[in-house]
């Protein structure tokens, strides 16, 4: 009999880890397969990660403390745009996304009402789509680290071979980010 429950207890542990998941909804409540999420917290733009451009900016924090580690990526009047994603929709996965989510953190001593995040779609440079979310009402106080989500839909036909930017700006006025997530919701 105990062979039998053991047998039987050995089956279900072994039915129960195949294929386990392919169908498994993380605590979230979306199926992973639903999403692709890329993060960056600026400490390893030395390694060149293929996707992202503009390592320029990647700077140890100057005066005061980044959100997390040493390094941000710095924006002002010199340079304009913040480390850059840049891939093409088919490098990503292999559906298009119906949304992109940018969550991140903002520093700015004297904040202007042109920083915010860009989305840009683009097919060989030329733009298709082009969206801004302001944080300029994000930066409650000069000087302090805060966080930010920006919803981007794409709500226009997009086509895989199509290349997607997301980066940040400051309309050429300190500005630091630090600790970006994007995620591309299907």
């Amino acid at each position: 009999m105990k062979n039998v429950l053991f047998i039987a207890l050995a089956g279900l542990f072994v039915y129960g880890c195949s294929n386990s998941n392919q169908n498994a909804i993380p605590a979230s409540g979306q199926a992973e397969q639903n999403q692709v999420v890329i993060t960056n917290d600026m400490e390893n733009a030395a390694a060149m990660i293929p996707s992202w451009i503009n390592e320029v900016t990647v700077v140890k924090m100057e005066n005061g403390k980044a959100h997390s580690g040493e390094f941000v990526s710095k924006v002002d009047d010199k340079i304009l745009y913040t480390y850059t994603y840049r891939e093409f929709f088919e490098n990503i996965s292999q559906k298009l996304p119906k949304r992109v989510v940018v969550n991140g953190w903002v520093n700015s001593p004297d904040p202007s009402e042109n920083l915010g995040i860009v989305m840009d779609i683009n097919e060989n440079n030329v733009n298709k789509i082009w969206k801004s979310y302001s944080l300029t009402k994000t930066v409650e106080s000069p000087g302090k680290w805060f966080e930010f989500t920006a919803y981007f839909p794409i709500d226009q036909p997009i086509q895989k071979n199509w290349q997607v930017k997301i980066y940040g700006y400051s309309g050429k006025k300190l500005a630091y980010f630090d600790d970006l997530k994007i995620t591309f919701e299907y």
